[in-house]
């Protein structure tokens, strides 16, 4: 067997140009903190990173819907529950106004209070977003939805009946907008023209019954409603804690295949600073000597 020197300095040369490469990219993990510096590291990790962080942006995404959600039904939920309340002194109004004792300076009286909660509520059903747009016009979101007619002898609703929806997980969806006509009624029948009819009646001295049984009518429709969107804001709720703890789990489980493990990073990065300083001093001996001077 033949040895030869420039074997041996090849021999050298290569380790210690491994060693460097080794060395440099635990120096990169430890200043990056990514323990995938390029694809070709780790192609099987590097793939379910990329499957980690699709899962991330969806959900990501989906949070933001919730957010959106949130924030467009609690301002609905705040603007309903003012309409909710508003129609129980109606009910009370038209109790009182039912009585045939009344004097029709009274009637009056609360013929001006009715007047004046309906202008209230017509304001609260024409409620406008932070963009501007009208709440309960449905898609026409650019269209006041309730209008005096042009005879002045009643409310129409110039919305459509148009709902949007916003997915807040996979196959999840929510309704994130509600049309007045849903909640307080259209063109052929609607809150604001029950209590017009009452007001009316007040004043007219007419019997109320009619216009009493609406008015109930209308409020147990805008009570069932308002129980919907309480509904759907508990769901929001819970969706969010859910896609928090997914995120979380998804987040945990991608720093095992992504993130430096600065323990472990900074151990071999010793070990392979010892190896190197070993590579190089033997690599010195080399260079000093002849192999030919041990060779028998």
């Amino acid at each position: 067997m033949r040895l030869s020197t420039n074997l041996f300095y090849s021999q050298n040369q290569t380790n210690i140009s491994e060693a460097n490469s080794r060395l440099f990219k635990l120096q990169q993990q430890l200043s990056t903190g990514e323990k995938l510096q390029q694809p070709s590291d780790d192609p099987l990790a590097t793939t379910q990173i990329m499957k980690f962080d699709r899962v991330i942006a969806r959900t990501e995404q989906f949070s933001e819907n919730i957010t959106v959600s949130e924030r467009r039904l609690s301002l609905e939920e705040s603007t309903v529950d003012s309409v909710v309340t508003a129609m129980q002194r109606v009910q009370e109004i038209a109790i009182r106004g039912a009585n045939g004792s009344m004097s029709e300076n009274d009637r009056n009286i609360l013929a001006d209070e009715l007047g004046e909660i309906l202008g209230h509520v017509k304001s609260l059903m024409n409620t406008q977003d932070a963009q501007g747009e009208y709440m309960f016009a449905g898609f026409k979101g650019a269209t006041e939805p309730y209008v005096l007619n042009d005879d002045n002898d009643g409310y129409d609703y110039q919305g459509d009946d148009g709902a949007r929806f916003l997915e807040i997980g996979e196959n999840s969806r929510i309704q994130s907008t509600d049309p007045g006509s849903e909640f307080f009624g259209n063109t052929d029948g609607n809150v604001l023209n029950a209590i017009l009819d009452l007001k009316n009646g007040l004043e007219s001295g007419a019997d109320l019954s009619a216009a009493s049984s609406d008015v109930n009518a209308w409020y147990e429709n805008v009570v069932s409603k308002q129980a919907e969107l309480g509904s759907r804001m508990r769901v929001l709720d819970d969706q969010s804690l859910s896609l928090t703890d997914l995120k979380t789990f998804t987040e945990s489980t991608r720093s095992r295949f992504a993130d430096t493990d600065y323990y472990e990073a900074i151990s071999q990065l010793s070990l392979e600073s010892t190896a190197l300083q070993a590579a190089y001093e033997s690599f010195g001996k080399v260079q000093q000597m002849s192999l030919f001077n041990y060779v028998q």
